[in-house]
């Protein structure tokens, strides 16, 4: 029996869990009643058990759930699934605005010939790759596309199904070890956001190379790789509006007589506690697992592609290790994104009431991405245990820092004006913060973040000064569960080298604004003579210190010194 499960998360402030979800004003349910009708509904339940929500989410596919206020929103198909809902002792009530947003008419574009029908601000399949080649024919000198393997359909017949492609973002002219942050969408083929807002990055980070300092450090000395469709055959047919519900790979060997319940969910098929709770052996469930671990090529692609880009840094005892901690000198950032819980999640998400040896790091990581995503950080067993996701694996086998990026939205096909105004631009905000921290994700998080960093002028003579001015902050996290403990801001430095490489030293100590380094958040200013700089165009690097000795994420200001103008030549400026 299928259900699919559209769990979101509600403006309650329960103990230390707070999130928000724009579920319309339809008050919880108090009845045990069948609707009128056959059905499909999106209801709103309550459950009174942590027993009868893991049954539920064994069969189904979760979004949201607040498991202490006992509270979920979930699509139910007949009448046979309502109620078996209300045998296993929910309360449950149709949520009318829900329903016509799942199931009624796709918006009407009649002058729209590209991307999805009625959704214009996502691209089809076809047209994100057609973007990412575009991108890599603009950009050669940092983009480049990579194939890791074949879908399920592209298997069975190279004139079917697709390539899985990923965009790989660096300055190949600088060689060596980098560290790798990792973004894939689109692994759950209903979710539109995902694909597009993982690409967008990528288009954003290629278009801001030389021209945003941060972005200009990030692809000099790191990688970004972002595969933009996990499941591109599943999401073909999620693009077609009858079957936009699709969720799962289409590999036809399981549940092949169902329109969109077809295939294994790829995110209970990952080999790290596969079979574990969450998932589901029956093939036409949503959350089907698969016959064995890492049994469909998409899995199987994007796990060798992990093994390849990542270095293995956990060195994991036998079986499902859940206490092994990584070292916290190791690097890399997995994203996993999807929609449309609001959370930024990280491991374990396998078990409940057991937490990942570098709990407190990965906590403070995802705090500090969470300021920016606007996305609730917990760990992502807060919406129910399962095993087999993508992130467990990440995490538990190769010691990468891991999460699951649910963006907002109040279905998975979120309007354009919903997903342009308010979902995309804080992910890609988080992202950019996940990119600053890949070097060392265990340990900068805790330090101060600098920003607003200003050159003034930007461009000096060889006579010149340039003063540079920017504020330290040691507090930007999101607190909406749990308070992240903040520190002093005590130093500010500024380097003409990447101040992680060898014989790395400051060219100066920026000065507090107010006379001392005595506060969480510090204005601060230096001035730095031409003498002390090279000739050129040139980035300086920045990284602040708080009174535990945490060093935060690096940040960057570009500096001209000398001009070819003859003004310049004469000491004008």
């Amino acid at each position: 029996m299928r259900v699919r499960v559209l769990i979101l998360l509600l403006a309650l402030l329960i103990g230390n869990t707070a999130t928000a979800a724009k579920v319309g004003p339809s008050p919880w349910p108090q009845t045990r009643e069948l609707p009128a009708g056959e059905g499909p509904w999106v209801v709103r339940a309550r459950f009174t058990s942590d027993q009868s929500l893991t049954r539920l989410l064994e069969r189904a596919a979760p979004w949201r759930v607040d498991r202490d206020a006992g509270q979920l929103i979930i699509e139910v198909n007949s009448r046979a699934e309502y109620q078996q809902l209300l045998d296993e002792g929910f309360a449950v009530a149709v949520d009318p605005e829900l329903t016509a947003e799942a199931f009624g008419p796709v918006p009407e574009t009649p002058d729209q010939t590209e991307s999805i029908s009625g959704y214009p601000c996502y691209r089809t399949v076809e047209e994100s790759l057609a973007s990412a080649q575009a991108l890599v024919a603009q950009h050669g000198a940092i983009a480049e596309l990579v194939d890791i393997g074949d879908s399920w359909k592209k298997q069975q017949n190279a004139a079917q199904g697709y390539d899985l492609w990923v965009l790989r973002l660096t300055n190949r002219s600088i060689p060596g070890i980098k560290p790798v942050h990792y973004l894939q969408g689109g692994l759950h083929a209903r979710e539109y956001v995902t694909s597009e807002t993982v690409l967008r990055y990528g288009e954003w980070l290629a278009a801001q190379y030389d021209v945003n300092p941060d972005v200009t450090w990030i692809l000099d000395h790191q990688e970004v790789h972002i595969l933009f469709h996990a499941n591109p055959d599943g999401r073909k047919v999620a693009e077609v509006s009858s079957t936009r519900s699709q969720r799962k790979n289409r590999d036809e060997n399981y549940c092949s007589t169902g329109s969109t319940t077809v295939g294994v969910d790829n995110n209970r098929n990952f080999p790290f506690d596969w079979g574990g709770p969450g998932s589901s052996g029956t093939a036409c469930n949503e959350t089907f697992r698969g016959p064995a671990a890492a049994s469909e090529p998409e899995s199987q692609a994007i796990i060798a592609y992990l093994q390849q880009i990542f270095p293995d840094q956990r060195n994991e005892g036998p079986g499902v290790d859940l206490v092994t901690p990584v070292s916290l000198d190791a690097t890399g950032i997995y994203m996993d994104v999807h929609s449309n819980a609001g959370t930024t999640w990280w491991p374990w998400g396998n078990v409940n009431g057991v937490f990942a040896p570098n709990r407190f790091e990965l906590q403070t990581l995802g705090r500090k991405i969470a300021y920016y995503n606007g996305l609730t950080p917990e760990q992502s067993n807060a919406g129910g245990a399962i095993g087999g996701a993508t992130d467990d694996f990440t995490y538990g086998t190769l010691g990468v820092a891991a999460f699951t990026i649910e963006m907002d939205g109040s279905s998975f096909w979120p309007s354009c004006t919903s997903y342009e105004n308010t979902l995309v631009q804080p992910t890609l905000d988080g992202f950019f913060m996940a990119s600053k921290l890949a070097r060392a994700p265990y340990r900068w998080a805790a330090g101060p973040e600098i920003i607003n960093v200003l050159a003034t002028p930007a461009q000096i003579s060889l006579g010149g000064t340039v003063t540079i001015t920017a504020r330290a902050e040691d507090a930007r996290f999101n607190n909406t569960v749990g308070t992240e403990p903040s520190q002093t801001v005590t130093s500010v430095a500024i380097y003409a080298m990447p101040p992680w490489q060898a014989g790395a030293t400051a060219l100066a100590q920026f000065q507090p604004s107010d006379g001392a380094f005595n506060s969480t958040t510090e204005n601060i200013t230096v001035d730095l003579p031409a003498s002390s700089l090279s000739a050129g165009r040139q980035l300086l690097y920045l990284r602040a210190t708080d009174a535990l000795g945490n060093a935060g994420p690096v940040a960057a200001v570009f500096v001209t010194v000398g001009q070819s103008d003859p003004l310049f030549q004469n000491g004008f400026e």
